[in-house]
């Protein structure tokens, strides 16, 4: 039975064995019934015609009382014969049981001897004296009612089989109804409801709802299919939790560092403002504190280099700080301290080259910050370190440009301006010279003539210094000034000026680019009082840091003699050549016209 309790499919098939054994069983009942009853009717209608034999008997010897003929004592004989040999027919004697106390074989066996004992030499007699007393017919109707009893008997035993075939047919059509209602109800309660539920259950579980249970509970497969299906669902159910919960932790980590990205952002955004060190510190130390354990944060700053501090930021003060220049501002000041114990995270504020001061971040012993925490603080002090470093080179970069910016001009006065000057006061000591001697008017004229020529050329190159002081100060770089000057002499020329600006890849010093500036205004100057050109073509390019500015023009070129008009002029180019460590050629082309070149190497990519 335990193992019947355990298999849906053991049950089924023990109900389909006791079906089948109920079908043989009804075959065999009614295949050993029908050998029973083989013979019954033969021996039946054999019984019957003993009965019609007697009959016959009775008629033929009353014919031949009344006819003696041989032929009616021939048919008489042969009837009794007939009778003799059906009596003892084998038919009977398979039909009739041959046990001694069966009531057939005891009626059989009486009338056998009732035949060789009275019926038969009664009608013996009857032949020998057919005018005897006809006792025989007495005999023999009672021999035909005890025939019929026989007759009766074997119908009753047929009937009897036949019965009992029905009965075997009827019990076992019973017991396989009943079989198969039992499998049915079995297949009912123990399948389909079963399925029936696991399959609802499923398809709970498919539209996500974990918490659905089988609650069917057998020894079988479905009640193992319903425990794995239960078990299954209660792994998924964890799984998912565990998901769920590795989903919000992951959620919580990204949104940590999304607020230290936003951190950091914020915090490169406010070390870049141009304001006060504490409007732009103090945003971050407080958005530091919301994020992460610490707080409160101060923050010591010392001079470059210096361990003496100068400024002093913290988070949480009770007064105002006396170094505070937003009055208005009240961030850091709360109304009481948190009493309790901290711990301190100090870093320093510093980069390889320059020490700036201190960062000092507290908090409590029982939240102590991740490392990731720390290394984000790490990251900002180092932020904070490299903008205050950035800082100061860039005050130390604007402090060395003002001073090289301030040598370029006194330079540009002297190389220039002050020459003229010079010549200017030796010219006017010439005239007070020539006043004293008297000299003569022609003398003087061309000393005063010499003083215009002087004064003019100072002031032109003045004006060269101012405007091209003003092209570097409205917009910084060589190729916008360039542009500037080449449209200026472009309208002067009155025609336009074909030029090129190849050295974008490079970057000259302000020097480098001063007196490029200076020299190219100088050429062209010469070209426009000058060279009566059409077409000037200006060009600068480069070959690695080999800078070549090229002026052409297609004037009258150079005097012949050399003898220069504005010889002063070119002095003062080649001195700014010279400056630069370059070298300047000036001569005439071939095709006509002029062409000076500048060739020098940069000091600065």
């Amino acid at each position: 039975m335990h193992f019947f309790k355990q298999s849906i499919i053991a049950r089924l098939g023990a109900a389909m064995l006791a079906i089948s054994i109920m079908a043989v069983v009804s075959m065999i009942g009614s295949v050993i019934v029908a050998e029973s009853t083989q013979g019954d009717a033969a021996g039946i209608n054999l019984a019957g015609s003993l009965r019609m034999l007697s009959y016959r008997i009775i008629a033929e010897t009353g014919q031949y009382s009344h006819d003696q003929t041989d032929e009616r004592r021939s048919k008489v004989q042969h009837t009794i014969s007939e009778f003799e040999k059906r009596i003892s027919s084998p038919i009977l004697k398979e039909v009739i049981p041959q046990e001694g106390d069966h009531d057939l074989y005891r009626l059989h066996s009486n009338l056998k001897k009732d035949w060789h004992e009275q019926i038969l030499p009664a009608l013996d007699q009857m032949l020998t004296d057919a005018s005897s007393t006809p006792e025989y017919i007495d005999k023999i109707e009672l021999f035909v009612h005890r025939i019929d009893q026989m007759v009766q008997l074997l119908e009753r035993s047929t009937e009897s089989k036949i019965k009992l075939l029905s009965l075997v047919q009827g019990i076992s059509l019973f017991m396989t109804v009943l079989i198969i209602l039992i499998a049915m109800l079995d297949i009912k309660n123990n399948v389909v409801l079963p399925l029936q539920e696991l399959v609802q259950m499923a398809r709970r579980a498919s539209r996500g709802d974990l918490a659905a249970r089988v609650e069917y509970e057998s020894q079988d497969e479905l009640g193992v299919l319903g425990d794995s299906f239960n078990h299954m669902a209660e792994e998924l159910s964890k799984i998912y939790t565990d998901l769920e919960q590795r989903v919000q932790k992951k959620t919580a980590q990204l949104q940590q560092s999304n607020e230290a990205l936003q951190l950091l952002y914020d915090t490169t955004r406010c070390f870049n403002r141009k304001e006060d060190i504490c409007r732009r510190l103090m945003p971050v130390m407080q958005q530091l504190e919301t994020v992460t354990p610490f707080g409160p944060i101060k923050v010591t700053l010392c001079e470059p280099n210096n361990k003496k501090s100068y400024r002093q930021l913290t988070t949480q003060s009770l007064e105002r700080p006396e170094d505070c220049r937003v009055l208005s501002c009240n961030s850091c000041i709360v109304q009481d301290l948190d009493p309790r114990t901290h711990k301190t995270l100090t870093l320093p504020i510093q980069t390889r080259e320059t020490y700036f001061g201190e960062f000092n971040a507290q908090f409590l012993p029982h939240s102590p910050p991740t490392q990731s925490e720390i290394k984000l603080v790490e990251t900002i002090v180092e932020n904070l370190a490299i903008s205050m470093s950035l800082e100061l080179k860039a005050e130390q970069e604007q402090h060395l440009s003002l001073i090289e910016e301030r040598s370029v001009i006194a330079r540009e006065l002297h190389d220039s301006l002050a020459q003229s000057l010079s010549y200017l006061k030796i010219q006017v000591a010439r005239l007070h010279i020539l006043r004293k001697k008297n000299a003569n008017a022609e003398q003087i004229n061309d000393v005063v003539d010499e003083l215009k020529e002087g004064l003019n050329n100072a002031y032109r190159q003045l004006r060269e210094l101012l405007t091209t002081f003003r092209l570097k100060l409205d917009a910084p770089g060589l190729e916008h000034a360039l542009e500037t000057t080449i449209n200026e002499f472009s309208e002067r020329l009155g025609t336009p000026i074909n030029y090129h600006y190849g050295i974008h890849h490079l970057t000259l010093t302000p020097n480098e680019e001063i007196h490029v500036l200076q020299l190219l205004r100088e050429a062209l100057a010469n070209v426009v009082k000058h060279a009566q050109a059409t077409d000037v073509k200006v060009s600068i390019t480069a070959e690695r840091d080999n800078i070549s500015v090229c002026i052409q023009d297609n004037g009258i070129g150079l005097p012949a003699n050399q003898e220069l008009t504005n010889h002063y002029g070119l002095v003062i180019m080649q001195d700014r050549a010279a400056t630069i460590n370059g070298k300047l050629s000036v001569a005439n082309q071939s095709c006509g016209g002029t062409r000076v070149l500048l060739t020098f190497t940069t000091k600065h990519h």
